[in-house]
């Protein structure tokens, strides 16, 4: 499938370009600033990632890599008439719509990983899943809680509809990466996204990329995450493999003189 929309720039209006920009949010792994135009936000990926709020890997090239990635995969899955957060690409930054942020992380599971088998016995790691698990985790500022729907209705972070809708779009977002991802030599173990709403529409936010999938290298059987990395060295060996699966070399330069023509 060939697309080319959500990789063309479109225009921005920043005054402050090459100048210091207001800083929205700044988060362990990218800072947000605001632009004139209210509803746009740059994003800037920085060279570390948080994981699980006890370990800081610092990924080689990541503001970069991240930059192309998130420009490709958000594209990418609107040509399935997947909203997303994405406005545009110019060059290494990434402009995003102005979200607001629904707290809650759902996570998707087509094989058992590592890591749920030590929540769960009754799985062993790699095994397929007779169906697909739902996990939905709130954060706050008192850290991370696994909730159910009924908790999110409760608290009124969600109403039934909200939560039917964010369920439809991350099985399809789900599907979507995981036949893409296949045709790429790689199965798609778990993928954990974050939704907000724009303009009264639900939307994928936040970012899909190596640190919020678990994968399987279909030719060596080895399983790549970046969440369950022991130190920088092997959580930039896992984001360098990703990558290159995603958008090998050919394509990446085939995009790059797609931008200067």
């Amino acid at each position: 499938m060939n697309f080319t929309g959500g990789l063309l720039p479109r225009k921005v209006e920043d005054p402050a370009r090459g100048n210091r920009r207001p800083v929205l949010s700044k988060g362990s792994s990218k800072i947000l600033y605001s632009l004139p135009q209210d509803d746009i936000l740059l994003a800037e990926f920085r060279p570390e990632v948080g994981v699980d709020g006890k370990k800081v890997f610092r990924i080689k090239n990541r503001p970069k890599i991240a930059v192309e990635l998130q420009a490709f995969i958000f594209a990418y899955l609107e040509t399935y008439q997947i909203p997303t957060h994405f406005f545009s690409q110019n060059g290494g930054e990434l402009f995003v719509k102005r979200l607001n942020i629904i707290p809650v992380e759902v996570t998707v599971r087509n094989l058992a990983s590592q890591s749920f088998v030590k929540r769960f016995k009754h799985f062993k790691a790699k095994q397929q899943l007779e169906f697909p698990i739902f996990e939905y985790i709130l954060r706050d500022e008192r850290g991370e809680f696994f909730v159910t729907e009924t908790h999110l209705y409760a608290m009124q972070i969600l109403t039934s509809d909200e939560f039917r809708t964010i369920n439809r779009l991350a099985s399809k977002i789900n599907a979507v990466m995981k036949s893409f991802l296949e045709r790429r030599g790689l199965t798609l173990v778990d993928i954990s996204m974050q939704f907000g709403k724009y303009k009264g529409t639900i939307m994928l936010g936040d970012e899909i990329s190596p640190e919020n999938i678990t994968a399987i290298d279909n030719a060596t059987g080895e399983e790549i995450s970046v969440a369950s990395a022991r130190d920088s060295r092997e959580a930039s060996r896992n984001y360098q493999f990703v990558y290159d699966h995603i958008l090998p070399s050919v394509q990446r330069s085939a995009m790059s003189l797609k931008r200067k023509a």
